[in-house]
């Protein structure tokens, strides 16, 4: 499927406004802060174990796919980006205070495997 057909959103954040996201699988947190994913994600909640879920936003900027963010039980938010699989490993990076560094260091990423395919980050943090 094109991503034309996907229902694009956009960040709340001003400074995020050339971005858009589309909303994906959810994940959710038990009581330990163990994370499901789905198949599990639906037995546990239906278990009544998750006590918060949060959506995974699919990022793009200009239609070139940046990656994947998602809130972190703590309030923080982790980031994944399919552009770095090969040199460091499949690997999805935490702790980062809002959503604006999540997207920010999915948009440096690529920006460092393709620096002639995107400019550079465009906004500061308001």
């Amino acid at each position: 499927m094109s991503i034309e057909y996907l229902e694009h959103y956009t960040f709340n954040v001003q400074s995020l406004r050339n971005y858009t996201f589309t909303v994906s699988m959810s994940c959710g947190y038990d009581k330990q802060g163990n994370n499901w994913k789905e198949p599990e994600l639906t037995e546990m909640r239906s278990k009544g174990l998750i006590i918060k879920e949060y959506p995974y936003k699919t990022v793009f900027f200009e239609n070139i796919l940046l990656g994947c963010i998602h809130e972190c039980l703590d309030g923080t938010w982790s980031a994944h980006s399919p552009y770095n699989a090969l040199s460091v490993g499949d690997m999805e990076i935490s702790g980062f205070i809002d959503e604006f560094y999540a997207v920010r260091y999915l948009h440096q990423v690529i920006k460092a495997n393709y620096p002639d395919d995107i400019g550079d980050f465009p906004c500061k943090h308001l």
